[in-house]
């Protein structure tokens, strides 16, 4: 369609740029295809780079949308992870942030003095299908693991890949948020994109192309708790790492420092800055007597930041 018949400035100006980014995400497929084809063990060194061009060819075309699941085999830095996924463009995005980009390899992705080899006690916040679980189970060897997924579907897969761990991982079922009670979700299946801030749902819906609005579900309505009643419910007085990914939930989270949070040592979670404003997240943290950790390379462009802090007295 000729550029004048697009009805705003902005879908002109995505039309125009559409196949630089094209050409851009084909080039780190390929890449990304390397990677996999490097970090898969035994059979998932073909199915992973596989599985890679066909989350590019969704996204430049037809979205993947198909619950069947594919199982694949990676290398961590320690130990060898069995994992699966949805045949989806959700799934798939995650698998390579976690197993080919590998954002919870927190000494390689983040300036720490030291590696880390063991962490006793981990907690998931939006732990979606398990895959950040799993990785976190191999590389770190927890104690123990406690991840929240509140979105029935994606929960169902999180409990094969707890299977698949070999370990016993604790599942909680509701959201986690700044209160208790109830909270509504916006839900598509771009799984992980899945919000029960309206701010965040609404800004999306205002960009058509975006897969949250090709893949919609109906809205629901689910149960949630605080953190400091999570841990409670828990019995888990002390928490080594926790990891929040809570598509901005974390504005309600973090709005101000809570008596909880002098039980963790280090926090690694995504800032939706492009939804919420992330400066009171950060300053909570400050005053909560948590530092950031500078990251070794910068986030990949577009992205959300993921960003650690830690204690100052926690050893690494």
């Amino acid at each position: 369609m000729p550029l004048a018949y697009l009805r705003s400035d902005a879908d002109r100006a995505f039309a125009v740029g559409w196949p630089r980014v094209l050409t851009r995400e084909a080039v780190g497929a390929l890449r990304d295809m390397g990677t996999a084809a490097r970090l898969g063990t035994g059979t998932s060194r073909v199915r992973a780079p596989y599985w890679m061009a066909r989350r590019l060819l969704g996204a430049a075309g037809r979205p993947l949308d198909d619950d069947g699941l594919v199982r694949f085999t990676f290398a961590t830095p320690r130990d060898r992870v069995r994992v699966c996924v949805r045949k989806n463009q959700s799934d798939l995005l995650i698998l390579w942030q976690i197993f080919l980009r590998r954002f919870y390899e927190l000494h390689a992705a983040y300036a720490l003095p030291r590696d880390i080899g063991t962490l006793d006690t981990i907690v998931d916040l939006g732990g979606n299908t398990g895959l950040a679980a799993a990785y976190l189970t191999a590389r770190y060897r927890p104690r123990r693991l406690l991840t929240v997924e509140p979105i029935a579907e994606s929960r169902a897969v999180l409990r094969r890949n707890a299977e698949l761990s070999g370990t016993t991982w604790d599942i909680d079922e509701r959201a986690v948020s700044g209160r208790e009670g109830d909270l509504e979700f916006a839900v598509s299946a771009f799984w992980d994109t899945c919000t029960a801030v309206p701010a965040v749902h609404e800004l999306r819906r205002t960009r058509p192309h975006r897969l949250e609005n090709l893949l919609a579900r109906p809205d629901r309505t689910v149960a949630a708790t605080t953190v400091e009643k999570l841990l409670d419910d828990h019995g888990i007085d002390h928490v080594d790492l926790l990891k929040v990914d809570v598509e901005g939930s974390e504005a309600d989270i973090f709005a101000e420092p809570q008596p909880w949070m002098r039980r963790v040592d280090r926090i690694v979670l995504e800032i939706h800055d492009k939804y919420i404003d992330g400066g009171p997240v950060r300053a909570t943290m400050r005053a909560a007597g948590l530092h950031r950790v500078p990251p070794r390379t910068p986030d990949p462009a577009g992205s959300n930041p993921v960003e650690l802090y830690v204690r100052e007295s926690t050893p690494g």
